[in-house]
């Protein structure tokens, strides 16, 4: 039965049991006068206790129906959907082992070393320069290489630092200031002359050097500054040593002209011949001279300028 039928009945028992109970109290007899009761009144009295029993039956047949329409509206337990069943969180995966990799590590070869590779068509010259002192230089002066570097040669204290400076051709030569007083660099070499004019203390001035060959150097205000700067026409040169010994490798293989030079001493020149992977020896004899007065910058002797 749906709820609504069963909503009516409900309704309908409730009327009629309203109905019986006012039928009912007003059934009842009424209290009377008194006087003595005949057989009529108790006929009629028994009559109304029996109609009074029926509309008690009545009216517990009419609770019963009350009730059963009342436990209809109930919601049964068919009538409430069921509750959905509850779905079990998944589980979060578990991460993965990371795989074990066995890896064999060899044992590192031993290193071999490898022997340099000699330079094909080169040769090594060595020997002694007498007179040399130790600021005498040698050098190839056909093999020919241009350079763009710089160097630098400092009046300081009133003298050339260093006093000889050997340079490739090409090189730009920087002459800072670093005394008190005011300097002026200048050259009266044939083809590398220069005058740098006066200037003070922490000014520097420069001249690059592009003819090969000695360039003296002088200060226009101290005839006791007195340099050199050796200007080699390639990177085949060296110092020689204090005991006069020279080394020079990597010469190419061929003829070629080896110059010696000191300060005070005309170069010498000799022609060797440079045999591959050979070592050459060229033994040079140099002669030497006296620094000699100079005069400044326009031909004049230095006045009696101090400081």
């Amino acid at each position: 039965m749906n709820r609504p039928r069963r909503f009516h009945l409900a309704l309908r028992a409730t009327a009629a049991l309203l109905l019986i109970a006012t039928t009912a109290r007003e059934t009842l007899p009424q209290p009377a006068r008194r006087r003595p009761a005949t057989q009529a009144d108790i006929a009629r009295l028994e009559q109304k206790l029996a109609d009074q029993q029926r509309l008690l039956d009545n009216l517990v047949k009419l609770q019963q129906q009350y009730l059963q329409a009342m436990a209809g509206l109930m919601p049964t337990p068919t009538d409430v959907p069921p509750s959905p069943p509850a779905v079990p969180e998944p589980a979060a995966p578990e991460a993965p082992e990371p795989p074990v990799i066995k890896q064999t590590v060899a044992a590192a070869p031993p290193r071999v070393r490898k022997p340099t590779p000699r330079r094909k068509g080169v040769g090594t010259v060595v020997g002694k320069v007498k007179g040399g002192g130790g600021d005498a230089f040698v050098y190839i002066e056909d093999v020919v290489a241009t350079a763009h570097g710089a160097a630098s040669m400092k009046q300081q204290g009133k003298q050339f630092v260093p006093q000889v400076l050997v340079v490739q051709k090409g090189t730009r030569v920087e002459f800072p200031n670093l005394d008190a007083v005011f300097h002026n660099v200048f050259s009266v070499t044939p083809d590398s002359s220069f005058d740098l004019g006066s200037y003070r203390q922490g000014e520097s001035k420069s001249v690059t050097m592009t003819k090969p060959g000695v360039v003296n150097v002088y200060c226009n205000m101290h005839s006791q500054m007195q340099g050199y700067i050796l200007v080699v026409p390639g990177s085949l040169y060296t110092h020689v040593g204090q005991d006069g010994f020279y080394r020079l490798a990597n010469v190419p293989a061929g003829k070629h002209r080896l110059v010696t030079w000191a300060p005070n001493a005309k170069p010498v020149t000799v022609d060797i011949e440079v045999a591959d992977n050979a070592v050459v020896t060229a033994e040079v004899d140099i002669k030497r001279g006296r620094a000699s007065a100079h005069p400044d910058k326009d031909g004049l002797p230095y006045g009696s300028y101090k400081d």
